[in-house]
């Protein structure tokens, strides 16, 4: 498995912003907690990425999935982001491994996911 470039991460956090407003979050958060134990959100499912551990490439469990990349490193995000002014959202585009804030503090990395047929 390759990394995911930035421009396919960046249309992945588009299209779950855009299926959150169509299903008024209801059916994304159904559908993410179905899918979460594969390391995936409905977007990254549908674009073929997958999130796995940078230790032992293993798809991050529903917990890490949740509990680190979706609210301690969103809070964290939350917090640094405006403190850099927004140049932490560039991260990925200088990181060897397109890694950003919640990346690292999670200890994951989004790759494409190869056996997905609709990979792009």
């Amino acid at each position: 498995m390759r990394e995911a470039g930035v421009g396919i991460r960046f249309l992945a956090y588009v299209l779950d912003a855009i299926l959150q407003a169509v299903t008024l979050g209801i059916g994304w958060l159904i559908w993410a907690a179905i899918i979460a134990g594969k390391g995936q959100t409905p977007a990254k499912q549908l674009l073929g990425l997958r999130v796995i551990d940078v230790n032992d490439s293993t798809p991050l469990g529903f917990a890490r999935m949740l509990f680190m990349r979706g609210i301690v490193a969103v809070l964290i995000a939350a917090i640094l982001i405006p403190l850099t002014l927004g140049i932490l959202l560039l991260m990925p585009v200088w990181n060897k491994r397109k890694r950003n804030i919640w990346d690292k503090l999670s200890s994951s990395v989004v790759v494409v996911d190869t056996s997905n047929s609709w990979n792009l």
